[in-house]
């Protein structure tokens, strides 16, 4: 297995992880837990095609690529929702309802990026 794949396994989980923790009504695990599987996702990405990808601003440089490369501007507002679910995590200052939708929405992304990782290049 390759490492893009690894991330594309460990995306998969995550979400999946947020999902649950959502119905346990742990909203700040299921922030993190979804900003993990976007990030896991771009990384996936990001290797295939042979991209930096250490840090925000260089994840950050990868959506604007992949919406100019797409025309798609959702992804880069999906990935504004999920990085402020990354900063839930840390503050606490979401209703468990905005988080349950910023994880539809970062669910919607996910969806996204990975027709992006299967169709390559």
């Amino acid at each position: 297995m390759t490492l893009a794949q690894d991330n594309m396994t460990t995306s998969r989980q995550l979400i999946e992880h947020a999902e649950e923790e959502l119905r346990s009504g742990e909203s700040l695990q299921a922030s993190e837990k979804a900003w993990g599987a976007v990030v896991h996702r771009l990384k996936a990405i990001a290797r295939q095609r042979d991209w930096a990808h250490g840090g925000h601003y260089q994840l950050y440089q990868m959506v604007d690529r992949l919406v100019e490369e797409t025309g798609d501007n959702a992804l880069g507002r999906f990935f504004k929702v999920a990085e402020s679910l990354h900063a839930n995590f840390y503050n606490n200052f979401m209703t468990d309802t905005a988080v349950r939708t910023g994880v539809e929405d970062v669910t919607l992304l996910l969806d996204k990026l990975s027709a992006i990782y299967e169709n390559g290049s």
